[in-house]
């Protein structure tokens, strides 16, 4: 009998302790916060967005417009850039960007390391996963593919078509278009004659 009178006034004394302890002081310190998940994290009003692209997001396929920063009407100006589209859906004639050496170096980089594993080095068609069984493309060099216009070229590698597949997600649009012009240069490499060699340089032939 005394045990459970003893136990009792134990947890009366510990309830008195506990009772002490959440008597709501204030104090100027913020309180700690065990699970913090987004509780801080930028984000938008409901049905609300901004013009002004969020700093450090990355965007599906776009990484090289948010880095840049630009805001949501720059982009929509800038569309045929990433669509290879003009504004009425025909595909674009030309490349939208200066085609200079330095794009040229940029495109055979790209190349060699997205295309060249199906269509090889030269563009016919017989890249190393073709020889291990894979469907074999056309090359690119057929009169069919030179008469595409550069928009179509561009957006067959971002969206793909038949067996290949898009490839908007590991390319952005800028080495896109540096593909389509050494694409371009290939067809030239492949078709080329003896009277598009210059007179200074048909000597190196001989």
């Amino acid at each position: 009998m005394k045990s459970i009178k003893g136990i009792i006034c134990v947890l009366f004394l510990i309830s008195l302790v506990f009772q002490q302890g959440c008597r709501g002081w204030r104090t100027e310190k913020n309180p700690f916060h065990l699970n913090p998940n987004m509780d801080w994290q930028s984000k938008f009003k409901t049905q609300k967005l901004t013009d002004e692209i969020p700093h450090g997001t990355v965007a599906w396929g776009r990484g090289a417009v948010f880095s840049e920063n630009k805001s949501v009407p720059e982009m929509l100006g800038e569309a045929p850039l990433y669509t290879g589209r003009t504004e009425d859906g025909a595909f674009l004639a030309s490349i939208p960007l200066k085609v200079d050496a330095k794009l040229l170096e940029k495109g055979e980089e790209r190349y060699n390391i997205y295309c060249a594993v199906c269509h090889d080095r030269t563009g016919a068609g017989n890249g190393i996963v073709v020889q291990r069984g894979f469907v074999k493309p056309p090359s690119l060099s057929d009169d069919r593919v030179r008469a595409f216009k550069d928009g179509e070229i561009f957006s067959v590698i971002t969206e793909g078509v038949r067996t290949m597949p898009s490839y908007s997600k590991q390319i952005d649009a800028e080495d896109r278009w540096a593909i389509v012009s050494y694409v371009r240069a290939l067809q030239k490499m492949n078709n080329a004659s003896i009277n598009d060699v210059p007179e200074n340089l048909k000597y190196l032939l001989k």
